[in-house]
């Protein structure tokens, strides 16, 4: 057994065909059926099942992928510190919206003034594509804020940031000094896409409520959703610190609704089988560092 056995394992179970993960990996299809039957038979285990001419993995199987993972992902950081990357420490990053628009960019301007050279790659995402690939170990760590609810991540509150409902500084509403559910819902809701929208807690908390708005724009562009708010007499769900340049400039401006703040955590998250190279303490320290100087409430 080698790791290209567990390579060509980990493609299959994350293309979920033989045929896809043979592409993936530039291999026959019959040599990818061949490692996999050399797995079972050097383990004597069932690693899927076929049904349908679909793989699903046995429990068994979801016991080998976990630790096939962690061993990849310690392999490939070894040749990363000895042979990629010589002197530069690599990191990849990855930030749900809200944070990749307002958190990263400075942590990325700090991480450039330390004294262990770091070079760094980063995705920008929905918390819940973020959260996959941590759990995949295709990034080293993120920073999200709402859920996140994976045992098999470290999961560390950081910061806080207070879910508003934003309207344009022209919106009827805003003349309101007491606002109705029946007032916000003569009005349409702009909303996030599904791997958002399911876990904005603002919109999960009038929900409960009882509070039915109707949506008729759905994005996952937030500067998109702010455009369409200047525009249009619609509502939305917004972080208050994507919208913190627009309140300043009398563009946007927030409902008051006092029964309804949410507050929302932003975390740090990375899997709990991590590694934690040096680039991944630099980057931590310099959050530490923004989060401390910033106006940004810690969570307790």
């Amino acid at each position: 057994m080698t790791l290209h056995h567990l390579e060509v394992f980990v493609a299959v179970c994350q293309e979920k065909t033989m045929h896809a993960a043979a592409e993936k990996l530039n291999l026959s299809q019959p040599s990818i059926s061949k490692i996999i039957a050399d797995l079972e038979k050097y383990y004597n285990i069932i690693l899927f099942e076929r049904i349908n001419h679909r793989l699903y993995l046995t429990p068994i199987g979801e016991t080998m992928l976990d630790h096939a993972l962690h061993i990849l992902e310690l392999f490939h950081h070894m040749e990363d510190d000895i042979n990629i990357h010589g002197q530069t420490n690599h990191i990849r990053i990855g930030g749900s919206v809200s944070v990749g628009t307002c958190i990263i960019p400075p942590l990325i301007q700090r991480l450039a003034h330390q004294e262990l050279p770091i070079s760094y790659s980063v995705i920008i995402n929905n918390t819940s594509k973020i959260e996959q690939l941590i759990n995949d170990y295709e990034l080293d760590l993120a920073l999200v804020e709402g859920y996140v609810d994976n045992p098999n991540l470290v999961i560390e509150d950081v910061a806080e940031d207070e879910l508003v409902l934003a309207v344009s500084a022209k919106h009827p509403l805003t003349c309101k000094k007491n606002i109705t559910f029946g007032d916000l819902e003569q009005y349409t809701f702009i909303s996030r896409e599904d791997g958002s929208s399911k876990r904005n807690q603002l919109e999960l908390h009038m929900q409960k409520l009882g509070l039915k708005l109707s949506t008729n724009y759905t994005c996952s562009s937030v500067d998109a959703i702010k455009q369409a708010l200047q525009y249009t007499d619609s509502i939305a769900a917004l972080s208050r610190m994507m919208i913190s340049e627009e309140i300043k400039k009398e563009v946007l401006t927030i409902l008051p609704l006092d029964d309804m703040k949410v507050k929302r955590s932003i975390r740090l998250i990375y899997h709990k089988n991590k590694y934690i190279s040096p680039a991944m303490k630099a980057f931590i320290k310099v959050l530490n560092e923004h989060v401390n100087e910033c106006s940004y409430n810690t969570a307790t």
